[in-house]
């Protein structure tokens, strides 16, 4: 419950964004070092580094989805519960294989998009 508590308190300590914002820059900050491990420029710690923290994220939203106070429809709880399972099922194939991390970049992708924050949120 520690990544837990820290994506709560850094909620906390953005007031002035929403959480889809500060969830829009979480997962862009983690496909960004997803992507630049996925280059080949990354060391292997980095590629760990990236892939651990990119799945840590994931974790925080499972627990965030969990919450009593998580107002989400249960269909879409759901939905994105079982992505973060898959997300934690894909990092160990990628690290035990050795596999691209291309399928992970894209679901974050796909998530960014529907998080994506208005005009104007962006500004601040």
């Amino acid at each position: 419950m520690a990544g837990y508590d820290a994506y709560r308190r850094t909620q906390g300590a953005t007031a002035t964004q929403n959480a889809r914002d500060l969830e829009y820059r979480l997962l862009a900050q983690v496909t960004g070092g997803l992507m630049e491990a996925e280059s080949g420029r990354a060391s292997l710690q980095d590629r760990l580094n990236a892939i651990m923290r990119n799945e840590k994220v994931w974790h925080a939203f499972l627990a965030d989805l969990n919450h009593p106070d998580n107002g989400l429809s249960q269909s879409l709880k759901g939905n994105l519960a079982s992505l973060a399972l898959w997300v934690t099922r894909e990092t160990k194939h990628v690290i035990d294989n050795d596999a691209s991390l291309e399928d992970l970049i894209v679901i974050n992708r796909q998530i960014m998009a529907g998080l994506k924050p208005e005009p104007m949120a962006m500004a601040g």
